[in-house]
């Protein structure tokens, strides 16, 4: 009987040592491989911070047993894909603000102004607004916006002219309703707009990236704002999560998700390119980008660019207050001619997301 436990029980380290090293290949993995490819590496992306905490008790678990070889094997695969983890939680190390020039900028999916009566409707709207009023910025990007052309019904864009001083704005909808009522990104600015574009995303109509060019002075500073591909949970794939996936439910979830990474990685290659036009140019990428920091659109992007984030956030900073997940999946990304000398998560919950918030500092 003893021989027995002691097989199970030795067995049962092993695997667990074993899943904890294999989960961190394979989330270190999922950045770098398309999930047009093999999407269901995502996955391991997604739960890398279940990886990490496993393998973190592996670890000390395998020194107290005085296990050497297997602690020194998980220590180099944690060594290994040190930069998931710092990518993930930050530790508010903000440079101070240079003598230069300082641009802030706020990036907000609002969920269409609570047009639908998620939570209280007009007065979500009204609250967001006051929150706006409070703290003002010198670019606003907006995902998930709602406009309409008849007046004094579900007021947004017009008003929010009136009270900030963002008065330059570029628009695109991707819906369009009665002729009447428009869905899609805006980007509100304290300065002139001299140029725009867009990015379109043919695998999905209802994300898009848009690309303002505004004058800060004597510089030109291009805004993207993107909204990529949601994984789209319904009521019934909630409800499935909270209570426990049954078998159906399980295999529904999973074509979500699947299709959801596939999307990304299409639009996020399309944004790349357009970067990569122009690499002398200062840029600043913000948006909902719908996936983790450990994930193949972060990588493709933060090769390029740099997380405001990772250089003066704190904490996980998760800007999802949905059911599932509760994850950062809101972004300011900016080139190498910015350092971000603060980063705040705002801590209201007047949409599914958070607002975030960045001071990026650049000399001339």
């Amino acid at each position: 009987m003893k021989k027995a436990f002691l097989f199970i029980y030795s067995a049962v380290l092993r695997l667990s040592w074993l899943l904890a090293l294999s989960g961190l290949l394979f989330a270190w993995l999922s950045t770098q491989v398309s999930p047009e490819k093999q999407a269901w590496l995502a996955l391991f992306g997604l739960s890398f911070p279940f990886w990490f905490l496993l393998a973190i008790v592996n670890l000390v678990f395998m020194l107290l047993r005085k296990r050497w070889r297997s602690a020194l094997i998980l220590a180099l695969g944690l060594i290994l894909t040190g930069s998931l983890t710092t990518r993930t939680i930050a530790f508010g190390m903000g440079d101070e603000e240079t003598a230069g020039e300082n641009l802030k900028v706020m990036s907000y999916n609002v969920r269409l102004f609570d047009l639908y009566n998620w939570t209280e409707g007009a007065d979500t709207r009204d609250k967001i607004f006051n929150f706006l009023d409070q703290n003002e910025v010198d670019v606003l990007c907006f995902q998930e916006f709602y406009f309409t052309q008849r007046k004094g019904v579900f007021d947004t864009r017009d008003t929010l002219i009136r009270f900030l001083p963002n008065t330059y704005f570029h628009e695109k909808y991707t819906h369009k309703l009665n002729g009447e009522q428009y869905f899609g990104v805006v980007t509100f600015s304290k300065y002139p707009i001299i140029g725009r574009g867009e990015i379109a995303f043919e695998s999905d109509q209802n994300n898009y990236c848009i690309y303002t060019d505004i004058l800060k002075g004597q510089d030109t500073v291009r805004i993207y704002n993107a909204h990529l591909a949601s994984i789209r949970f319904q009521k019934e794939d909630y409800k499935a999560l909270q209570d426990g996936p049954k078998s159906e439910d399980a295999m529904r979830l999973l074509t979500r998700l699947e299709r959801a990474f596939i999307k990304r990685s299409s639009q996020v290659d399309l944004v790349r390119s357009h970067l990569e036009k122009d690499t002398t140019r200062m840029v600043v990428l913000c948006g909902d980008f719908n996936d983790s920091p450990v994930s193949y659109a972060y990588e493709r992007l933060t090769d390029y660019l740099d997380d405001s984030f990772v250089e003066a956030g704190s904490g996980l900073g998760s800007s999802y207050v949905g059911t599932f997940p509760s994850f950062r999946i809101d972004y300011i990304l900016h080139s190498r001619h910015f350092k971000a000398s603060d980063f705040t998560t705002h801590a209201v919950d007047f949409s599914d997301h958070r607002p975030i918030q960045a001071s990026l500092s650049f000399e001339r």
